[in-house]
């Protein structure tokens, strides 16, 4: 059975890569913000962290003909502005600044696989308390099925599981060396290994300021 809510979205040229590495982007959480709606409290509760119930009842995507699963798609369709800001660093090695052309090279999902509760005044960031091990089970399961050669990590708090917490990480010691940019796994069924790259979140300041030092690490995770 699987553990895994959310599907991830995979672009047509998912299989071309970048340079011909498969580039898997992996968020933290997608949210919810409709408090009013009478199935919230069940969509978003953190103790069962599980939003499958209101998969195709949520009044909201019902309405436009959608279901909950398919957040990562419909997230990558509405271009906010932190998807914008990765796919321009992206689209040098594309070859076009096209938003739409350059997210059609990549996969992409959230980590957490239930939505979180965001209010109008706006998302709060992801807590531990917000993830369990089906969260992992769920990365991996993607892992195994869509097969990246890259995995990017955005932000701060999924990141010790996916790297310090890692059993199948095989090389600890270049988290270190390479200041918790990169390490690589490699999972049973999988003949590569691959490769965990954790720059800045793509929304903070500090994105920008160290974006020379992801690109080196990037490249490097190209040429492998």
């Amino acid at each position: 059975m699987s553990s895994r809510f959310f599907y991830p979205f995979v672009g047509s040229n998912y299989q071309k890569g970048i340079q011909g590495k498969k580039v898997l982007i992996l968020g933290a959480s997608f949210y919810c913000p409709q408090t009013d709606c009478k199935f919230f409290n069940i969509c978003t509760d953190v103790e069962k962290k599980d939003s499958s119930p209101c998969d195709k009842t949520c009044p909201v995507y019902m309405s436009d003909g959608k279901t909950l699963h398919d957040e990562p798609t419909y997230c990558i369709g509405d271009a906010p502005r932190t998807y914008q800001t990765f796919a321009g660093y992206i689209s040098k090695f594309i070859g076009t600044e096209e938003y739409d052309t350059v997210w059609s090279h990549l996969a992409f999902t959230n980590y957490v696989q239930f939505f979180l509760p965001a209010t109008s005044k706006g998302f709060r960031e992801t807590r531990w308390s917000d993830m369990s091990e089906r969260d992992f089970e769920s990365f991996i399961q993607t892992v195994k099925e869509i097969q990246p050669d890259i995995v990017i990590l955005w932000g701060c708090v999924i990141n010790s599981r996916l790297k310090e917490d890692n059993v199948f990480v095989v090389d600890k010691q270049a988290l270190s060396s390479t200041g918790g940019y990169l390490c690589h796994m490699q999972i049973p069924g999988i003949n590569k290994q691959i490769t965990l790259l954790n720059p800045y979140h793509p929304s903070s300041s500090a994105w920008h300021s160290a974006l020379s030092t992801f690109d080196n690490y990037f490249v490097q995770a190209l040429n492998e």
